[in-house]
């Protein structure tokens, strides 16, 4: 059976994911579970895990080409909280990351989500509602999950409980998204016709009935000292009207006739058929209710994002995306604002930068010193291009973005005890594997290309690659230590591609960034066009320590530990030294020792690159 046939209409379902709504969910699987649920308490239910295997979202997207290296768990977990009045609560970190990882095909979907956010952004009653919403939907799951199995009435009183959670949800959903201009209108729709359903108004009778079956007024008589002296029944108002009211008489008949018949069934397993019967007609309906939850979490999270954003005095936007020109004519690409999600786990903000690219299908070669900002720059980039393209806010404070058919991630990773290959031969898979994966006109970030060979033939190596890529027209960020390379590619007006590239092939389009530099040669974390004219080895040799007289210390320190005579060599270490700053100024430093200030400095001043920290 087709999912939109499973359970009525597929237009029934309060998706709020997509504008035409979709069933991600078996909701004939979780109907039976969710029937044994309500009957028994959710120990063996799917219910809480259904999220975890709703239907993947039509992409081009494969995860596997760029989740590890963008660490999309840690975004998911640090950088998407969502808070209700204070409180975090924890959603599906499965079910997100899904969503995340797979950006949708159809770019009406994007435009379907950001007028959702753009609306709870500027409504702060429906974001209320929204998050009252979800906290009811959290409480409703609860209640079907595990149970003790005690008394039979406190089981009824469970079902009771669940009944009327689900009633508040459902009206609610009728009166909170009443004037939503946004598809959070669907809740109201959704609410309003189950609502007004008489399987609904059945419901409410019971509920009605059961909280109250009467009132009493009552006279209360206190003694002086405060004590209750006297307690008088002065009126019993029964509820005649509600449909399931019998008068005493009728009770009172009802159990005579019980007796003589030999009938041994309690008030409580009554009330058990009563309740059944009212559930019964609307558990198609609540069932849709689990695939909502999911929704939710996906914009309440966005908002938490956008949120923690804000106590850094950093702004999140909605992107403009558009489409490649399908005449091969360039689009322009604008980030204003830019930073790294994950920067905001350190302690100190991030520094935002910016970039302004005319050509999306231009390969872009970054340049600059470690630690300048060019590893975290490629992950920022992909991270948005990703966010962007689902239809959440992006980590910028204005966004023009060109959509992208996949995206291929591919930062330099410490060795693996299992790998078969050396440094290049683990250099020269990762291309492999970037060929093979990627699509034409996707969005490649590719670290330090060709850093794991002489650089003769990293830059050969390096020219092939960037001519094959050009063939797919991708959108492609590159980085390299080749700087001396770099340079007369950017010198050339028409850089000619390899020798061992086919000449049909054609030049590459490229464009030069480079890590911009204060007066003192530190970097400011912002990118400039250009090839960068040195990688600052020395000083950031310098800064960390490794220098000859540093590096001398560190020996003869090491040698005095452990009880050898000093060498001549170590003098004539000294005696050739140039640097200017000593590992320490103590001869007699200890190894317990807190490491010099330089070094205690400089991790702080790096973590709040939008670029490379490591």
């Amino acid at each position: 059976m087709a999912k939109a046939e499973q359970h009525g209409s597929q237009h029934e379902i309060p998706d709020l994911l997509h504008p035409v709504p979709v069933a991600r969910l078996d909701l004939v699987s979780l109907e039976r579970a969710l029937d044994f649920a309500f009957a028994s308490g959710g120990a063996e239910s799917p219910l809480g895990t259904c999220l975890d295997r709703a239907t993947a979202e039509p992409s081009t997207w494969d995860p596997k080409n760029f989740e590890r290296d963008v660490f999309l768990g840690e975004l998911v977990r640090h950088a998407f909280p969502i808070f209700v009045d204070g409180v975090e609560l924890a959603p599906n970190q499965k079910h997100l990351r899904e969503l995340l990882a797979r950006p949708p095909s159809d770019g009406r979907v994007v435009e379907f989500r950001q007028d959702i956010l753009r609306e709870l952004t500027l409504r702060s009653g429906l974001r209320t509602e929204l998050e009252q919403l979800y906290v009811s939907l959290r409480e409703l799951d609860a209640l079907l999950g595990p149970v003790d199995m005690g008394e039979e009435y406190a089981m009824n009183r469970r079902r009771v409980d669940t009944l009327v959670k689900a009633r508040d949800i459902i009206v609610s959903m009728a009166t909170g998204f009443a004037d939503a201009s946004s598809g959070l209108g669907r809740l109201a729709s959704f609410g309003t016709r189950v609502r007004d359903s008489e399987a609904f108004a059945r419901l409410s009778s019971l509920l009605d009935f059961e909280g109250s079956m009467a009132s009493v007024d009552v006279r209360l008589r206190l003694g002086q000292d405060g004590t209750l002296r006297s307690f008088d029944i002065v009126k019993v108002d029964e509820n005649a009207k509600n449909p399931f009211y019998d008068s005493p008489g009728r009770r009172l008949w009802r159990r005579v006739v019980r007796f003589l018949r030999g009938y041994r069934y309690r008030d409580e397993e009554v009330l058990e058929e009563l309740i059944d019967h009212v559930f019964a007609p609307l558990r198609g309906e609540l069932v849709k209710l689990f695939q909502l939850k999911g929704d939710i979490e996906l914009y309440l999270s966005a908002l938490g994002f956008a949120d923690l954003a804000k106590k850094r005095g950093l702004a999140v936007s909605l992107p403009d995306i558009v489409d490649a020109p399908p005449d091969g004519s360039p689009a322009r690409r604008e980030l204003v604002g830019l930073f790294n999600p994950l920067l905001l786990l350190e302690p100190t903000s991030p520094v935002p930068c910016s970039l302004s690219l005319d050509r999306n299908d231009a390969i872009v070669i970054l340049s600059g010193p470690n630690s300048g900002g060019k590893t975290r720059l490629l992950q920022t980039l992909a991270m948005t291009q990703m966010l962007g393209q689902v239809g959440l806010f992006v980590p910028a404070s204005k966004a023009r973005l060109v959509r992208v058919e996949g995206l291929f991630v591919s930062l330099i990773q410490d060795a693996r005890a299992d790998q078969r290959e050396g440094r290049l031969g683990m250099e020269l898979l990762r291309i492999r594997e970037l060929f093979e994966r990627l699509r034409p006109g996707g969005l490649v970030m590719l670290d330090e290309l060709c850093s794991g060979t002489n650089p003769s033939e990293g830059e050969e190596i390096f020219e092939l690659v960037v001519a094959a890529l050009h063939k797919l027209e991708p959108q492609a960020f590159v980085t390299t230590h080749f700087l001396d390379f770099a340079a007369r590619l950017a010198a050339s007006s028409r850089p000619s591609a390899s020798a061992r590239a086919p000449a049909e092939w054609g030049s590459p389009r490229l464009e030069f960034l480079q890590v911009e530099l204060d007066d003192d040669e530190e970097p400011t974390y912002q990118f400039v066009p250009g090839v960068a004219k040195t990688s600052l080895a020395g000083r950031i040799a310098a800064r960390l320590g490794v220098t000859r007289e540093g590096l001398g210390r560190l020996v003869e320190r090491s040698r005095r530990m452990h009880g050898l005579a000093p060498r001549a060599v170590a003098a004539d270490v000294r005696a050739t030294s140039n640097a200017e700053e000593p590992i320490s100024s103590d001869d007699d430093v200890t190894p317990d020792e807190a490491p010099p200030e330089s070094l205690r400095s400089s991790g702080s001043r790096d973590a709040r690159a939008v670029g490379d920290a490591r």
